[in-house]
């Protein structure tokens, strides 16, 4: 993964999605994530400016917020200066750095649906989680949302941030079938009222 498209927007990437997506939503997604428990050595893949990284910080014996941009890193670190369980580094998702199962958790938000090849993601994943570790994936996605409202998405999304990509539209079928070979499914939704978000939990064979 050479290069990352969002770093320019490292410094106000969560004010900006919070008027993409709307402030309503994403507490709905982080309300669910703040229920996660018992989480161990965890990894955050593409952190981001670290959004969703304060989710999970409570419930992690040790939380690695990682991602490729080292702006957006700048700012995670500095945010997360205070946590004593909370390292920041940076990670290719293709190619991570970490002994074969070696970590409790992976979690990633916002990721497979702007990037290549998630598959080879899911299989990183795989060899870097302990037997029963768990991964867990919650991405926003145009799938079940209504017309108007993916007109008004889009409408908010393009004067953003511009034509940027998304590589596939995330669906529960998709994520059941990228990871049936290797994870048992815990939980598979859909959350959010105007503007939908996947949550999908899954347990390592």
């Amino acid at each position: 993964m050479s290069n990352n498209k969002w770093e320019e927007f490292a410094a106000t990437f969560e004010e900006k999605n919070n008027y993409v997506v709307g402030i309503k939503d994403i507490n709905l997604v982080k309300d669910e994530l703040y229920l996660l428990k018992d989480l161990g050595l965890t990894l955050e893949l593409a952190c981001g400016n670290g959004t969703y990284t304060q989710c999970l910080v409570k419930n992690c014996t040790k939380l690695i917020a990682s991602d490729i941009s080292q702006d957006m890193l700048k700012v995670t670190k500095k945010r997360f200066e205070n946590e004593k369980n909370v390292s920041v580094q940076k990670e290719d998702c293709f190619s991570l750095s970490f002994e074969d199962n070696s970590l409790d958790t992976i979690f990633m938000a916002n990721l497979l649906h702007v990037i290549p090849n998630p598959d080879l993601v899911i299989k990183e994943c795989n060899r870097v989680l302990k037997k029963d570790g768990r991964i867990i994936i919650m991405s926003f996605t145009l799938h079940s949302m209504s017309f108007f409202n993916k007109l008004f998405l889009k409408y908010r999304y393009l004067k953003t941030y511009g034509p940027k990509s998304s590589s596939t539209i995330l669906t529960p079928s998709y994520l059941k079938e990228l990871t049936n070979k290797n994870f048992v499914e815990i939980k598979n939704v859909i959350l959010g009222k105007n503007v939908k978000a996947i949550y999908f939990t899954a347990k390592k064979m």
